[in-house]
């Protein structure tokens, strides 16, 4: 049964799309003009995204499952001053108040340094917002990698490649340093060798040497692929006996025309001897309506889609089919293992609304020798200005 909670969001979602739509883009412009012998424009954000469960088969009764989710709802500023100086600040009220991105950029540099709470950088699938991605959560190896954290960072390109990287405390209390907070040097270089009309073809690897809490030792998880699924979701044996361990990563991805593939290998190694893990995946995406998706040279990664012909201007707006293969490996040591096959269709009527529909059949080997097993349908309604 869709929730009160649905709908409210769904209305009061609509209502803020009706209010920023004569502005362009996907945000609103609240004030412009001069200061202190610059220019500045400040602009204001939100993300709302509610998903429902269609259908489920879960045998097993260690399972549970939720009937909606309002997995964000964010709000954010983003202030330009200069054309040098650009400062986010943005939370999530979906759950409970949190702070989601505070963070200070320079770009008045050939690197850009930016210093605050920002995504670190590793990992293709992370570097994909969460609104852009082809199916409606993201792979579940990359939950092995870092997501948000506080601390120092750079960013440099060239013609063909970009470079990150960044040093991050663990020190910064809990609402800068996240729910798992650690020390981190992290690395990610990307390069796109071809690139032609038709299409690209884009490497890249990242590195990142991690230290948790004294004491508290190295566990990773990964995900179900889904948010309103429990108990399906693989984890890793409690390595007590030390508090550091490295992650590497390696990634392609290649677009022909309105077809993009995605992979990516993730592996961790806990040092002191201890166990190596890894998963990896593969995902496909294909626009049936013909748009392609965005790539930025200087990050790395690649963006949404947005309608040629949206149902404002006549037009039946982007059709986009995806499919997926996953395994979050985490055996060595007494962990678990997860396999997750995905199936999505999006339709983005109009730029700021995405309407998605996936579904997942998710394996798990428990390091008993036991099973789970789970299918799941799911729709997810998207909208950002």
């Amino acid at each position: 049964m869709i929730s009160v909670r649905f709908w409210m969001s769904l209305r009061g979602g609509l209502l803020a799309l009706m209010c920023a739509w004569p502005h362009s883009g996907l945000t609103m412009s609240l004030a412009k003009g001069d200061v202190l012998g610059g220019r500045y424009d400040l602009q204001g954000y939100a993300r709302i995204e509610e998903d429902v469960l269609l259908y489920k088969n879960t045998p097993d009764p260690a399972v549970t499952t939720r009937s909606t989710d309002l997995r964000r709802a964010r709000l954010g500023l983003r202030l330009r001053w200069h054309d040098d100086w650009v400062f986010r600040a943005a939370g999530n009220f979906a759950h409970r108040s949190s702070l989601r991105d505070l963070w200070l950029e320079y770009r008045g540099w050939p690197v850009r340094i930016e210093i605050g709470r920002f995504p670190e950088p590793f990992s293709l699938g992370e570097s994909i917002s969460s609104s852009d991605t082809l199916i409606i959560s993201r792979p579940s190896p990359t939950a092995l990698g870092p997501d948000y954290g506080f601390g120092m960072g750079f960013n440099y390109r060239g013609g063909s490649w970009g470079l990150s990287g960044g040093a991050f405390t663990r020190n910064a209390g809990y609402s800068l340093s996240g729910r798992y907070p650690e020390n981190a040097l992290d690395l990610r270089g990307t390069w796109r060798p071809l690139s032609r009309e038709v299409g690209y073809l884009h490497i890249g690897a990242s590195a990142s040497l991690r230290q948790t809490k004294q004491g508290s030792g190295v566990q990773l998880f990964g995900t179900a692929e889904s948010p309103l699924a429990s108990g399906l979701a693989p984890r890793s044996a409690l390595q007590p006996d030390t508090d550091r361990y490295r992650l590497l990563g390696g990634e392609m991805a290649i677009r022909l025309g309105p077809v993009l593939v995605l992979s990516e290998y993730i592996r961790a190694n806990v040092t002191s001897g201890g166990p190596s893990w890894h998963g990896e995946y593969i995902e496909a995406g294909w626009c049936l309506t013909g748009e392609q998706r965005a790539y930025s040279t200087r990050y790395g990664t690649v963006g949404g889609i947005r309608p040629a012909r949206p149902v404002t201007m006549g037009g039946f707006g982007a059709w986009e089919l995806a499919a997926r293969w996953s395994t979050t490996d985490l055996r060595e040591g007494g962990g678990d293992r997860g396999r997750v096959g995905s199936v999505g269709l999006n339709w983005y009527p109009i730029d700021p609304l995405r309407v998605g529909i996936g579904a997942q059949r998710v394996h798990r080997d428990l390091f008993d020798g036991t099973q789970r097993d789970g299918t799941l349908a799911q729709l997810q309604l998207q909208l950002g200005f």
